[in-house]
């Protein structure tokens, strides 16, 4: 089974064509990565998919699902991070892991943990006060210890250190 499958989906912005005819299969299990040029249509392809963008034509469906009807039970599946990841800023890394927690039935306390040691993250700071990197960091954390079946990256590791 494919966990992505797109056929000509094309995404437009006014006159500008954004995304054209993308059609690709992604296997379960597999690794994927979309390459190209600023502008190419990478994040927009992502959008689409992610459904934050109607498509302008063309299908996506994402976990055998058209994409344009992720439900609920779909999104607890997939994870999300972006390089524009917004964050409530007012809140600590705990409070964001204990906001989180309960959206997943599949949230593992015991990766949590070992997360938060690995990325070296202060559970009592308040995101506000920390670097682009480490708000990066508390993204993936929070999106990793539910373990989604898919886990959609653009462009995350922006800020992070190469280790």
């Amino acid at each position: 089974m494919n966990i992505i499958e797109t056929n000509r989906l094309s995404r437009r912005y006014w006159r500008t064509e954004a995304l054209r005819e993308l059609t690709l299969a992604v296997p379960t299990g597999s690794v994927f990565a979309l390459l190209g040029s600023n502008g190419a249509g990478k994040t927009t392809g992502i959008k689409v998919l992610m459904n934050l963008l109607e498509p302008s034509s063309g299908e996506a469906r994402v976990l055998g699902v058209d994409s344009r009807k992720l439900g609920e039970k779909e999104r607890a599946q997939i994870g999300y991070v972006s390089e524009n990841q917004k964050l409530p800023l007012w809140m600590t890394v705990r409070d964001l892991l204990d906001f989180c927690r309960p959206f997943y039935p599949t949230w593992d306390p015991a990766l949590e943990a070992k997360l938060l040691a690995q990325f070296d993250l202060p559970a009592d700071r308040k995101l506000k006060h920390l670097s682009r990197g480490m708000l990066m960091k508390a993204a993936l954390l929070s999106t990793l210890a539910y373990r989604p079946k898919l886990l959609v990256l653009d462009e995350p590791f922006s800020g992070l250190d190469p280790l």
